[in-house]
């Protein structure tokens, strides 16, 4: 007799369809409950963003390469989650700031594009070409810092936040590749 009982998935792939559906509620449902959250108190951001920041950015602040921002700061505008960083440098530290009136470079961009760069699935050069990426102000400065994060080496980052950040930006190459085969093969 043959048995009809079904094979039940194999973890590795239950695990793939799972992070597909977070990832793809991840990127589309985030940003519009973000804006919606009441904000935590500066002082908490402010302590817990400079720790990770200095966790994960240690090697080229440690080299010299965000001394640009020295008395300076990067405005870092995340368009569809209406969220706002202001970033500079000082004392041999990254640093964060509230509502700094007038930034010296403003970049912008939507959470899929940040997603992107950090997963290195699109180079900054393409992101800000296509301005889907954009920069404001002093773009000196901004050239200066686009080639900063171009040079961070992620891949240091600790592995479980790399492998959420490869997961998400998969997801969103594989809707981006489907959307532009499904509009290539319309008639025009």
């Amino acid at each position: 007799m043959k048995n009809t009982t079904p094979t039940p998935p194999r973890p590795d792939a239950l695990f793939s369809k799972m992070s597909h559906r977070f990832a793809r509620q991840l990127t589309t449902t985030l940003p519009s409950i973000v804006k919606h959250l009441p904000e935590p108190p500066f002082f908490i951001q402010k302590k817990i963003g400079e720790s990770i920041l200095q966790s994960l950015l240690a090697e080229p602040v440690e080299m010299g390469d965000f001394d640009c921002l020295e008395d300076r700061w990067l405005h870092i505008h995340i368009n569809d989650a209406d969220l706002n960083f202001f970033l500079s440098f000082k004392d041999e530290h990254l640093i964060l700031g509230e509502d700094i009136a007038q930034a010296d470079v403003i970049f912008s961009g939507n959470v899929k594009e940040f997603v992107l760069l950090a997963s290195r699935k699109e180079d900054p050069d393409t992101l800000f070409f296509q301005r889907r990426l954009t920069i404001e102000g002093d773009t000196e400065l901004g050239l200066e810092i686009k080639n900063t994060i171009d040079g961070i080496d992620f891949e240091q980052w600790p592995t479980w936040l790399n492998r959420i950040i490869q997961n998400i930006s998969r997801f969103i190459s594989d809707d981006e590749s489907k959307l532009q085969a499904m509009t290539s093969s319309q008639p025009h």
